[in-house]
């Protein structure tokens, strides 16, 4: 009886000490965010897990559903390499069927560029092949919808918002310059060949603040755009290209003919390759050159590009939003982090439909800790002072490892934290509906980091 009294009071003091060494840092952290601001206009979520025993350390409004934005892509991402693998290759494929036919089998390559499309084309007339019968494109890796669900309308002229498509190219953007003309005013110039109008209303000095904006009226004409605004100095605006089959089959079209390359008869209808086809030469591009672009810099066209491949390479079939959420449900459902209770509609974060708790992040980011390839997916994870990280929290770099996230009035920041104690936690921070300004909100997620690791 008197060693068991002595083992339970060995046990409280463990206890204590363990309590006790978190105490000073988990007080300060709950004055931070319910003494702030954020607290008080907007809804601020927050979860904290050691990440080895999964243990809750802290947590305020952890249970509430809110929009995670581009931390979702630490999720998606994680779950699309899963299925795809570090060593897969985005292909574009050049066959040649029995009949003198030309296949051009699309990969959805979110890194494909024409200089790269060009190259393919000269090597078929290098290797002596420069007419056909007909020119068939095989465009069914991904499905047509170019947006996912709830993707705001006037994101079409968002340049970090391109669609997705099976004709991935150049980054499904193009360039407008504007330059002072002989008259004094702005003109404009498409870096381009793309076959799009583009109308200045820009003006130049007097009493205006500068500003550009860019509309594009789908209604009546996608391929005419708009840019208004006030600049004293050349600039250069990036836009979204309307129809990426339209753009790919015209660069497509200027290396044919560059080439000499001749088709008979039908060009550019879809029909998948068949079988007995020949492989003529293709352009591959790895999948590890985009995860830095994905985690450390959000990009969206990227991320959705990869997350549409896992589903259309885990069914064999077309890869769908669908299918890629069915096989990010399954993989977590599968890792104890059970996905009933959350909403994905996108692989990016952006679209306004994608809700998820706190609690449910810390959980599944402590499941990927333990994961068998945590570590060389963290090689590829931004550290303070890389992409959206570079003028953010410099002294904490070697021991934090997030993902940024950013919507109108949505702000988030999601990963792990290795503190001074020694101990690594997985965090989540959502902040939303708050009107100030988002250098604000960084400043306050910055100094919730600070406090866990332990400043």
């Amino acid at each position: 009886m008197k060693n068991l009294f002595k083992i339970l009071t060995f046990v409280m003091v463990v206890m204590f000490s363990i309590n006790s060494s978190f105490a000073f840092s988990v007080q300060k952290l709950d004055r931070h965010i319910k003494g702030s601001t954020f607290d008080t206009t907007s809804t601020v979520a927050i979860s904290v897990r050691d990440a080895n025993t999964n243990n809750v350390i802290y947590e305020h409004n952890q249970k509430k559903m809110m929009h995670p934005a581009s931390a979702l892509k630490i999720f998606s991402t994680y779950e699309a390499l899963e299925t795809l693998g570090y060593d897969y290759f985005f292909k574009t494929q050049f066959y040649k069927d029995s009949q003198n036919n030309l296949y051009i089998k699309l990969g959805a390559d979110p890194l494909l560029t024409s200089a790269q499309l060009k190259d393919a084309v000269a090597k078929l007339k290098e290797n002596g092949t420069t007419s056909f019968k007909n020119l068939y494109i095989d465009d069914s890796i991904i499905d047509k919808k170019e947006f996912a669900p709830g993707w705001m309308w006037d994101d079409d002229v968002n340049p970090y918002t391109p669609k997705v498509s099976s004709y991935n190219l150049d980054g499904n953007v193009v360039k407008i310059g504007m330059s002072k003309s002989t008259n004094g005013m702005m003109a404009t110039s498409l870096k381009s060949t793309y076959p799009m109008s583009v109308v200045s209303k820009i003006t130049t000095g007097g009493n205006q603040p500068s500003f550009i904006d860019v509309n594009r009226f789908n209604w009546s004409n996608p391929e005419v755009v708009e840019i208004y605004g006030n600049v004293t100095s050349p600039q250069t605006i990036t836009v979204p290209i309307s129809s990426m089959r339209r753009y790919f089959i015209h660069v497509l079209e200027k290396a044919m003919d560059d080439n000499n390359i001749k088709i008979a008869g039908t060009a550019f209808a879809s029909k998948i390759v068949p079988n007995d086809a020949v492989l003529l030469t293709e352009i591959d591009n790895p999948i590890t050159r985009v995860l830095s672009r994905i985690l450390q810099n959000s990009n969206n066209l990227m991320a959705e590009s990869v997350f549409k491949l896992s589903g259309a390479v885990k069914y064999a079939s077309t890869g769908t939003n669908e299918l890629a959420i069915y096989n990010f449900r399954e993989f977590y459902n599968q890792n104890d982090a059970d996905t009933k209770d959350i909403i994905i509609k996108d692989g990016s974060g952006v679209s306004r439909n994608n809700l998820l708790s706190a609690n449910w992040m810390t959980n599944a980011l402590d499941k990927i800790y333990k994961h068998k390839d945590f570590a060389q997916f963290k090689e590829y994870m931004a550290q303070p002072g890389d992409g959206t990280m570079a003028n953010r929290l410099h002294d904490l770099r070697g021991d934090v490892w997030v993902k940024t996230g950013s919507l109108a009035n949505v702000s988030t920041l999601a990963g792990y934290v290795k503190s001074q104690d020694g101990h690594t936690y997985s965090v989540a921070i959502l902040t939303q509906n708050f009107t100030q300004p988002q250098p604000e909100v960084k400043a306050f997620e910055n100094e919730i980091i600070n406090i866990i690791y332990g400043k």
